[in-house]
């Protein structure tokens, strides 16, 4: 995970901080560095996190679909799976709208 926070800002790296919080406490995930992302994963993943140069952009797949702040994009892969895609700026962006998304998430892989 070194190397997908190399050159990063403070604030990037408190936005990913942040965010791990959070999620540890939806109960057991690992997190697998691959190439151009973070994986977490549960019985299967559940959410991509890719540290950039200005922000933190997050994929995870729902149910359904949700629009508006924090998502700013996503697409039906399945018939019963919408991938979203997020940008978090900074860590106040980690708020109860985003954790309630991904804790739904994370959920909807463990079924």
């Amino acid at each position: 995970m070194e190397e997908h926070l190399k050159n990063k800002s403070d604030q990037i790296k408190a936005t990913l901080d942040r965010l791990l919080q959070e999620l540890n406490k939806f109960g057991k995930i690992t997190l697998n560095p691959v190439k151009t992302s973070i994986q977490v994963k549960t019985t299967s993943t559940f959410l991509s996190i890719k540290p950039k140069k200005g922000h933190v952009e997050i994929e995870f797949q729902l149910g359904r679909e949700v629009n508006g702040f924090p998502v700013y994009k996503s697409f039906r892969i399945s018939k019963n799976r919408v991938l979203h895609f997020a940008i978090l700026k900074n860590s106040h962006d980690v708020n109860v709208k985003l954790i309630d998304l991904l804790k739904e998430s994370y959920k909807l892989v463990n079924q």
